[in-house]
């Protein structure tokens, strides 16, 4: 080899090797990037699941609030039903999950 090929040689390495070296960081910035977001993605899911479980329970407080309320309701009886036919609906729009506030 000539002084001039061994001289573009390494110059070529010394550039790839750059390259290689910026390539890396890049990738390693990329994964420590996805890895933060997914640490964050993973906090916020399990908050609204911890939400959820709230929610479930207070729907569930207040079925039973309105099932106590229910026998007493005055709308009710202006309605024409008994108190055992709002019962009977009440249940069955509870087993159905049709039941609206």
């Amino acid at each position: 080899f000539s002084p001039e090929e061994d001289e573009r040689k390494k110059r070529r390495r010394e550039r790839n090797k750059i390259a290689a070296a910026k390539c890396r960081n890049k990738k390693k910035e990329k994964t420590e990037c996805l890895q933060k977001e997914s640490e964050k993605l993973e906090t916020i899911n399990a908050e609204l699941k911890a939400q959820i479980e709230e929610l479930k329970n207070e729907k569930q407080h207040l079925i039973y609030m309105l099932n106590l309320h229910r026998p007493t309701c005055i709308v009710r009886a202006q309605n024409g039903r008994t108190p055992e036919d709002e019962r009977n609906l009440f249940i069955q729009q509870i087993k159905e999950g049709t039941l609206q506030g």
